[in-house]
């Protein structure tokens, strides 16, 4: 008899559970031993990079925020709720004096930022700032506090997030991690005030414990940098011959169309709003990258970039390895697969080609 209840009990059990499985497939639970033979996919370690080539300006006082706020591309506001900012600043005819990365100055009072730009443009950006400083409550100077270093996965699993920077802090506080605020692949800024180098990769290793590579050259970086199509700095937005939208200023969150003025503000805004940008910068692999390593880098500077028939498509813009940086013009080299040429005057011939990046928007063509 009790033989009989139990089995009648167990199914019945077994009924209401499938009914109820069958009701809500979502919350059925699995089996426990699939979990047994499942493993999470392993992470890609990251590589840690000095930017010596990157230096800062500071600009603080009770108008920092206004201030900044006519002369760049961006939305000063959005460090309401950010600690870092992407924007450039412009020429008066529209084009491109300089990019920059805006943070909060670590440990400062509100309205003290640092503008992360190239070492080279430092001087003529603190000098563009103080023309327009006028009667505003604000000081400008670089400012040598802080080195940057770059945190980056080459290859990064599609489920795999990357940790929050409020989780990577520094024990000792002499080291602040800031996300890209351009896109997600290019990891952290990491601003150090610690001046020998040894011992700030030894403090970078107790962030990133995982770590397999610190570099002692910013070259790993630029490389992967130009694999992603991503322009940085003079040498690729070269002062005064390139637009911000060519330089995928809107497409690297740099940009805002919903601010007010701000120098070269018109010509960006009327190219944004009648869609027609016909060059952008693009990622480039090359064959055989040894035959340009004797090249006088001059003559590399604005190498034209040919397809098979011979017609020009675009110029160099950064060379590092096997991988190079373009601004090409994309209704010539897309769909990605046609062969192109990097020529360079007198000397040599390259092959390489281009592909559209991942993270670029699906419809994206010459008519964004």
């Amino acid at each position: 008899m009790l033989l009989t209840r139990c089995g009648t009990s167990a199914t019945a059990i077994h009924t209401v559970r499938q009914r109820w499985q069958a009701a809500f497939p979502a919350l059925a639970v699995k089996p426990a031993t699939r979990w047994l033979h499942q493993t999470s996919p392993a992470h890609s370690p990251f590589t840690i990079a000095p930017l010596p080539e990157r230096k800062f300006v500071r600009v603080q006082g009770s108008d920092a925020v206004s201030f900044l706020q006519g002369l760049m591309t961006n939305d000063m506001r959005h460090l309401e709720h950010s600690s870092t900012v992407y924007a450039m600043f412009l020429k008066a005819n529209g084009r491109v004096f300089c990019d920059t990365i805006i943070y909060k100055r670590p440990g400062a009072e509100p309205a003290d930022y640092l503008l992360e730009c190239d070492a080279a443009v430092a001087p003529r950006l603190e000098k563009h700032l103080k023309l327009y400083r006028l009667r505003k409550k604000v000081q400008v100077e670089q400012d040598a506090t802080y080195r940057v270093w770059a945190a980056f996965k080459e290859a990064v699993q599609e489920e795999e997030e990357m940790p929050a920077a409020s989780d990577l802090a520094c024990p000792e506080g002499r080291l602040h991690v800031f996300k890209d605020p351009r896109l997600p692949r290019l990891g952290y800024r990491v601003l150090t005030d610690e001046q020998e180098p040894n011992e700030c990769k030894t403090r970078l290793k107790r962030i990133f414990p995982e770590a397999e590579t610190v570099a002692d050259s910013a070259l790993p970086y630029t490389a992967f940098r130009y694999s992603l199509g991503v322009g940085e700095g003079e040498t690729n937005l070269p002062d005064g011959k390139c637009f911000p939208l060519e330089c995928n200023c809107d497409l690297l969150h740099g940009v805002s169309f919903h601010k007010g003025c701000y120098i070269g503000q018109e010509l960006t805004a009327r190219t944004y709003h009648t869609g027609v940008i016909r060059k952008r910068l693009m990622p480039l692999e090359l064959d055989a990258p040894h035959r340009l390593a004797d090249c006088d880098p001059e003559a590399l500077r604005d190498a034209e970039i040919k397809n098979e028939e011979g017609g020009a498509v675009g110029k160099l813009r950064g060379l590092a390895g096997n991988r190079a940086l373009g601004l090409l013009r994309i209704e010539k080299v897309l769909p990605e697969g046609k062969p192109l040429t990097i020529n360079v005057a007198g000397e040599s011939v390259v092959r390489c080609r281009t592909n559209k990046p991942a993270w670029w928007p699906k419809e994206m063509n010459a008519r964004p």
